[in-house]
């Protein structure tokens, strides 16, 4: 079961950049230069550099196989969803009964946009319930530590959304937010190196007004999977909020003053202000998510039913969650096929580059090979949506998002510029280098 999540981005990017991230700290070296894919690795807070529980892991599963690290990677990230579920079991019961917490947990941990394979993203939410439990319970320790941990995990467009709902639990919770002091400088190894890269980057360009959420896209809050499908450029798991019928009902039962709120939440997505919003405006369906199950959540502990009920109806919502979400965490049909990781790393083409790459680059290597990092092969860098605005220029990159292309001339780039880097290509684009007896493989004939 395990080994049908080696695919997407968690067994191209995140795995590998783990891996190298371990060797690198087993040296007692800070993962900063990475001569492989990230460059200036350290600045990308995804990748989560200074999150103790990543880096710990990385080094404590040196030795083993490489498919038996990432099953410890895989149970890394389950740890931290069944530490989120136990954060917001005791979150909720502090205003309510355990039957009504357990429902609002399992609500919280399996709501659909919470199916995602990206460590720092399960890292990040992990930390969020502890963070209000602090707040609630006063505690300036429980609510620093958890904000900042959430700054060194670095899924960095959650991280702001749930700062943002804290603060709010802050004022009405009556809680000074001094946790806010705490977490930032406990975040600050993330931070700077990130506010300082930043401007750099072509992220700074120009807004972006991909994953604008169209309106009628709601009616998936009660057709699950009906909408689930590419839109504006952006994959249905960054439009995915499902969480379940039953706290619509109750939402719809008790006619909470609450729903208001989640009106303005309604017309703050669908992209009133979208264009001011980072990026991919559909993210901020995190916040609309929270809202909705807060909601329900608050609507269901008003109603005084009893346990037996209460009970029934945790079940009833556990089997919804799972049979509607669960299909997102493979993400089918964008998804490539998945690939032992054993298998995947060790092809003829990474077994050809190995032997005579030495330190040279490599251009265009392709899924899920293109960090580098396992098979220690030099690329020409990471081309996404914070890639620096020289690189882009050198690429001929326009896109403002980035094309997260690997293969130079797929960007239209000068091939006397890749002359002067690059050993080896890879590109189903017919170039006039020598050919290496390996499909779409081809040798620089200046570089010996």
């Amino acid at each position: 079961m395990l080994e049908k999540l080696a695919r997407s981005e968690l067994l191209s990017t995140f795995f590998p950049t783990w891996l190298w991230q371990g060797r690198e700290w087993s040296k007692w070296r800070i993962p900063k230069y990475d001569p492989y894919y990230w460059i200036n690795a350290h600045a990308h807070p995804v990748i989560s550099t200074y999150y103790p529980i990543s880096a710990i892991g990385g080094v404590i599963s040196r030795g083993y196989s490489v498919d038996s690290r990432f099953k410890f990677l895989l149970y890394i990230m389950l740890l931290h969803v069944l530490f989120g579920f136990l954060g917001f079991y005791f979150v909720i019961n502090q205003w309510s009964n355990g039957l009504v917490a357990l429902f609002g947990a399992i609500t919280f941990t399996l709501a659909s946009y919470n199916w995602k394979q990206q460590p720092c993203y399960q890292y990040t939410v992990a930390w969020f319930p502890w963070l209000l439990l602090g707040i609630a319970k006063g505690s300036i320790l429980l609510s620093g530590i958890s904000f900042g941990m959430i700054l060194l995990a670095g899924y960095y467009p959650i991280g702001i959304q749930t700062a943002l709902i804290a603060g709010c639990a802050s004022i009405l919770w009556n809680s000074p937010p001094y946790w806010m002091l705490i977490g930032t400088l406990i975040g600050l190894p993330q931070l700077i190196p990130f506010i300082k890269y930043l401007p750099k980057t072509i992220r700074t360009r120009k807004i972006s007004d991909i994953g604008k959420v169209p309106w009628w896209h709601f009616a998936s809050l009660v057709f699950p999977k009906a909408f689930r499908f590419s839109i504006n450029g952006v994959g249905y798991w960054e439009m995915s909020y499902y969480i379940g019928l039953i706290p619509l009902l109750t939402i719809w039962y008790t006619r909470s003053a609450a729903v208001i709120l989640l009106l303005i939440a309604l017309l703050l997505v669908l992209g009133v202000c979208g264009k001011h919003l980072p990026r991919i405006p559909a993210r901020f369906l995190y916040t609309f998510q929270f809202a909705l199950i807060w909601c329900a959540i608050t609507g269901l502990a008003n109603l005084n039913l009893s346990n037996h009920v209460v009970a029934i109806l945790c079940l009833i919502q556990a089997f919804d969650l799972w049979h509607n979400n669960s299909p997102l965490l493979i993400n089918h049909p964008y998804a490539e096929l998945y690939n032992k990781p054993s298998y995947a790393f060790n092809t003829r083409l990474t077994r050809f580059l190995e032997t005579n790459l030495g330190n040279n680059r490599v251009s265009g290597l392709p899924y899920p090979l293109f960090t580098g990092h396992i098979n220690r092969l030099k690329t020409l860098g990471y081309s996404g949506g914070m890639q620096l605005k020289l690189m882009a220029k050198w690429r001929h990159d326009d896109n403002s998002d980035g094309s997260g292309q690997h293969d130079f001339f797929k960007s239209s780039g000068d091939i006397h510029d890749l002359e002067r880097v690059c050993k080896y290509a890879y590109t189903t684009t017919r170039i006039p280098w020598k050919p290496t007896g390996l499909k779409d493989l081809w040798r620089n004939p200046n570089i010996s």
